[in-house]
């Protein structure tokens, strides 16, 4: 057994931060929808920054779980600091833990889909679906999403994963990409547990969803572990233009890394138990991100460890994932908590917009919110080139000591940052309580919205920060005579992006300058062009790619 080597351990004494907090409270989901009032939380993801009909308000979905009645609901931005609900979705069966989220065009129709999955409790219907999605109706300004019978929302298309009768399924991690380079988007989803052992599917649509569209499974791994999957996520974390797909065991830190080869999806890594001597069983609950923090081109993989010892890894220096071992696992710092708890979810982002990048954790039973922001310079493999930021506490928000008796038991399971949904200029974040105190303080909620008090210029639409460089397909597509381009810059880099003709003629320039991470939208306008192909080519560092695009006049 191969024994992790600790590069650096950095403690946190808790009464002084790094820096002055700017963040403060401005929205709170005191009452679930269609529920009793106080009902017990059992909150468990969100994901906000979204603007899926194309307003420019922004919008967030959450949802809770094993509940007698659960739904998926989404919240849009009306006003400074208000916000509505405009969509639900009841799910329509029996389940048993949490729903998984993601937003994406899967059928590559040119209207976003909402994709929704939740795990069937076994022993009901021998098989129902246990995916949902929803296709936008295309009129901007129009929450509308799936199929309508009078005011209630229904899908565009179920399914069932293709999984065999009676099967414990528990699909949770969820994201859309076009992983394989093929010019259509795919779902990649981990199944945290499965009679079948934890997975790891990727997935594509052929055809329409709305028409006669079906799923394919391009690719599935299962295997039997200890412990559960909750964190898959993509990545090219040894720049060679191939998106690896990362999958973290909840079983004392157990790995496994996939890439696609042209042809099929390699295993490329395995690391199991690398933990086990010491007795620790880390994992991860979607906390597994790809970055390059000091823009260097050499990119690091940022893990938030499950445990009470609230530890960050990170791995760097890799020319080559196949070579990964577990001696390239380091222990980055160690933040001591308030309250006994544990790191969940991670994200990438700037929140002040300083171009120093944050990895923003959520801190479950810890009662708090982590900002860890990148100082800007120095080795990113080393604690002190971070400031530890704590931006929220609950136990000084409520006023209640962590140690009292009774005192509060927070479970701040998720959480996700947002790109000013409300432009007033400030992001936000949005965090979840998966276990309500309501007896104790009646003042506790299922979800709340902190935003940075720091005003920021924003010139276009930025949306949730990427893992990765990624340049979309232009939307509508054929256009008459102007169309929208959208793509993803993973951090601080020189954005060029340029249309050309198919002789390779330079006709416009679209971007040209230096862009923080973040997902940007920009507008062609083709009025004065002739009808024909034309090629976009976008270039980021060493990401380089084209994309075709059909004027029709």
């Amino acid at each position: 057994m191969k024994k992790v080597i600790p590069l650096f351990i950095f403690v946190l004494i808790f009464n002084l931060f790094a820096q002055e907090n700017n963040w403060e409270v401005i929205w709170k989901m005191e009452q679930l929808p269609f529920m009793d009032p106080q009902q017990p939380s059992e909150m468990a993801i969100v994901k906000a920054g979204l603007d899926t009909d194309e307003d420019g308000w922004g919008e967030f979905l959450c949802a809770w779980t094993d509940s007698p009645e659960n739904y998926v609901v989404m919240y849009e931005a009306t006003g400074d600091n208000q916000f509505e609900l405009v969509w639900w979705f009841k799910i329509p069966i029996a389940i048993n833990t949490f729903i998984g989220i993601t937003v994406g065009d899967i059928d590559n129709s040119g209207l976003v889909e909402l994709i929704i999955t939740a795990p069937a409790v076994v022993g009901t219907d021998p098989n129902p679906p246990r995916l949902w999605t929803f296709e936008w109706s295309g009129n901007i300004g129009e929450n509308k999403y799936g199929k309508y019978n009078g005011d209630v929302a229904e899908p565009s298309s179920s399914w069932n994963f293709n999984v065999e009768d009676n099967t414990d399924f528990r699909p949770y991690s969820l994201q859309v990409e076009d992983i394989d380079n093929d010019g259509m988007n795919e779902l990649i989803a981990g199944v945290r547990q499965s009679g079948r052992g934890r997975e790891v599917i990727v997935a594509s649509v052929n055809g329409q969803l709305t028409g006669f569209g079906f799923w394919e499974v391009e690719y599935n791994f299962a295997q039997t572990f200890g412990g559960s999957l909750y964190s898959v996520t993509t990545g090219d974390l040894d720049n060679d233009s191939n998106q690896e797909i990362y999958a973290l065991i909840w079983n004392y830190f157990t790995m496994r890394i996939f890439e696609y080869n042209g042809t099929t999806y390699d295993i490329t890594t395995e690391l199991d138990e690398i933990y086990k001597d010491q007795n620790i069983d880390y994992g991860a609950v979607d906390a597994v991100r790809v970055a390059d923090v000091n823009n260097d081109g050499v990119k690091e993989l940022y893990i938030a460890g499950t445990e009470p010892q609230n530890t960050l890894f990170i791995i760097t220096d890799v020319n080559d994932v196949t070579q990964i071992t577990a001696d390239d696992v380091k222990e980055l710092l160690t933040i001591t908590p308030i309250n006994v708890g544990k790191f969940r979810s991670m994200q990438v982002a700037d929140p002040d917009h300083d171009g120093n990048l944050s990895l923003m954790i959520a801190g479950e039973g810890n009662g708090q919110i982590y900002d860890i922001e990148y100082k800007g310079t120095g080795d990113p493999a080393s604690a002190e080139s971070w400031d530890v930021n704590v931006i929220f506490d609950v136990w000084e928000y409520a006023g209640f000591s962590p140690t009292a008796d009774p005192t509060l038991t927070p479970r701040f399971f998720y959480g996700h940052p947002a790109s000013d949904m409300d432009k007033d200029g400030k992001d936000e974040y949005l965090f979840v309580n998966y276990s309500s105190d309501f007896s104790l303080y009646p003042e506790d909620v299922y979800v709340w919205m902190i935003e940075i008090d720091k005003a920021v210029s924003v010139e276009e639409n930025v949306t949730l920060a990427p893992n990765k460089f990624e340049l979309m397909q232009n939307f509508p597509n054929p256009f008459n005579p102007s169309t929208s381009i959208e793509y993803s810059v993973q951090g601080n880099e020189f954005v060029s992006l340029k249309v050309y003709d198919v002789l390779g003629n330079e006709i416009s320039t679209l971007v040209n300058e230096t862009k923080s991470a973040g997902t940007y939208k920009v507008n062609f306008d083709a009025s004065q062009l002739t009808s024909g192909i034309y090629l976009y080519k976008m270039t980021a560092g060493n990401f380089t790619k084209t994309n075709k695009m059909m004027l029709v006049k």
